[in-house]
């Protein structure tokens, strides 16, 4: 549960943050485009989809990994240098059972429901700069939102969140089994961690969206 908190509730304001500016960008972009030709509406197609299906996923998958996953490599790089790990060993306690498993679990219990909140964090910066600045009419746009979002893109963006639990939960702890012992081991397992975290989010994305772009999803 301590993890489970780590993850969930304590990364929930860096989310906040990231999710919400990342929909103004988008909202902004957008904007300059459409503006164009007359369709401005349509910014809420754009925010509502991108983060649904990908961006929410993927930006709060990155934010796991420079801190959860980081956090999981350094913590279990110094157990494995102060030899708490082979003190686990010998007392016939499994280190994968006893340290990697939980920590996978909370990372991949907490993703999908931190991408959520980032879905509408996402769409609520789209919605102020679209209404504040862009002076569209608020229901038109939520709407336009309701149309956009189907439940396929939800289900799409919420397995993105789920491999990527997986993906920064493993290579956080894979890289602390793996420390050397000493203090520039640890130091070079917790940027080793975030480095393949973030290169397996990346090519996980390429890859689900291909498969989504075969299957017509």
């Amino acid at each position: 549960m301590l993890i489970v908190k780590r993850c969930g509730v304590d990364t929930l304001l860096l989310v906040s943050l990231i999710s919400l500016l990342v929909g103004m960008i988008l909202a902004f972009v957008g904007s300059i485009q459409l503006k164009m030709f007359g369709a401005q509406i349509f910014i809420a197609y754009i925010v509502g989809i991108a983060m649904v299906r990908v961006l929410s996923a993927v930006m709060t998958g990155i934010i796991m990994s420079g801190r959860i996953g980081a956090s999981f490599a350094a913590e279990i790089g110094m157990m494995q240098a102060n030899e708490e790990i082979d003190a686990l060993k010998t007392l016939g306690v499994s280190p994968v059972e006893f340290l990697v498993i939980p920590r996978i679990l909370a990372v991949v219990i907490m993703m999908p429901i931190l991408t959520i909140y980032a879905d509408l964090m996402g769409i609520l910066g789209g919605f102020v700069i679209s209404v504040g600045m862009l002076h569209l009419n608020p229901i038109e746009y939520l709407n336009r939102t309701q149309a956009a979002v189907k439940l396929s893109y939800v289900w799409v963006g919420l397995i993105h969140s789920f491999v990527f639990g997986v993906i920064v939960a493993v290579a956080g702890c894979l890289r602390g089994i793996k420390c050397e012992r000493n203090a520039s081991g640890v130091g070079i397992a917790t940027t080793s961690a975030v480095v393949t975290g973030i290169t397996g989010i990346v090519i996980a994305t390429a890859i689900i969206t291909f498969i989504c772009q075969i299957l017509g999803v």
